[in-house]
C-alpha cells in the first residue's frame, strides 16, 4: 500500500496557512465515483471535505462503504464530508470537527448549511459566498437580537447569493441599524478541514466495515471506475 493519503478538498481549505503535510495528495472536490477510482492508487486513507453537488452526482453512501470495506479508512469534515460522516459514522467513517458534530447531533439538518459558490480549479476553488455554518460562527459574540436577525436573513437567502455584502445590506434594511463588526475571513469550515488534514497526517486505524450489497448501481459504478 502506498504511503500517501488522498484528500478531496477545495473551497473549505481556501485561505489556510497550514503547510501541506508530507504524504498527502490533494485532489479537487469529489464527484460520484472518485473515491472508488482512488482505490487504484492504493491510498493509506482518504479524506473527504468538499464534493460536487450541482455539476454532477455527489459521492454516494455505498461508494464510501465499499471503500472502507476494501480496508481504506475514510475521514470526513467541514462540508459534504461532514454530512456523509454524520450519516455513516455508525459504519466506521470517521467524522472530525464541529460541523460534523452538529450534523451528527442533528443541531443542523439542512444540507445547504455548508454549501457555497466557488471559483473554478484554475483559481483555487476560492469561495465566492459564505456558508451558514461560517456565518453562525462569525456572529457568535453578537447580541442575541442581532444574531437572530442575521440567522433569519441568511437562512432565507439562496447559497449562491449569500455573501457578506448582501447580508449587510439586508441586515440594515431589516433592523435599521448598522451591522456589528464581524471577521469576514474567519471560517469554521476551514478550521475543521485543517483538523482533518492533521488527522490524515497521523496514523489512521483501518476500518472494520462489511461490504455493502452489490447492487446494479454499485456494479456499474465499479465498472466506470
Amino acid at each position: 500500500m502506498m504511503d500517501d493519503a488522498i484528500l478531496f478538498a477545495g473551497p473549505s481549505l481556501w485561505g489556510t496557512q497550514l503547510p501541506l503535510p508530507p504524504g498527502i495528495t490533494v485532489r479537487p472536490p469529489a464527484a460520484c465515483g472518485d473515491l472508488l477510482r482512488a482505490l487504484a492508487d492504493r491510498p493509506r486513507a482518504i479524506g473527504l471535505v468538499d464534493g460536487v453537488f450541482e455539476t454532477g452526482p455527489s459521492v454516494w453512501h455505498k461508494e464510501i462503504l465499499a471503500v472502507m470495506a476494501a480496508g481504506v479508512p475514510v475521514l470526513g469534515a467541514a462540508s459534504l464530508g461532514a454530512i456523509r460522516a454524520a450519516e455513516l459514522h455508525p459504519f466506521g467513517m470517521v467524522g472530525i470537527g464541529a460541523v460534523f458534530a452538529a450534523y451528527r447531533d442533528r443541531a443542523i439538518e439542512r444540507d445547504d448549511a455548508v454549501m457555497v459558490s466557488h471559483a473554478p480549479p484554475q483559481l483555487g476553488h476560492r469561495p465566492l459566498t459564505v456558508a451558514l455554518v461560517d456565518i453562525a460562527a462569525a456572529i457568535a459574540d453578537w447580541p442575541a437580537a442581532d444574531r437572530a436577525a442575521m440567522c433569519s436573513i441568511a437562512g432565507r437567502m439562496n447559497f449562491r447569493d449569500r455573501d457578506w455584502e448582501r447580508l449587510e445590506q439586508s441586515f440594515v434594511r431589516r433592523t435599521g441599524r448598522r451591522m456589528p463588526p464581524v471577521d469576514r475571513t474567519a471560517s469554521l469550515k476551514r478550521r475543521d478541514a485543517e483538523m482533518l488534514l492533521a488527522a490524515l497526517a497521523a496514523d489512521v486505524v483501518r476500518p472494520m466495515c462489511a461490504p455493502p450489497p452489490e447492487t446494479r448501481w454499485l456494479r456499474d459504478l465499479r465498472a466506470s471506475a
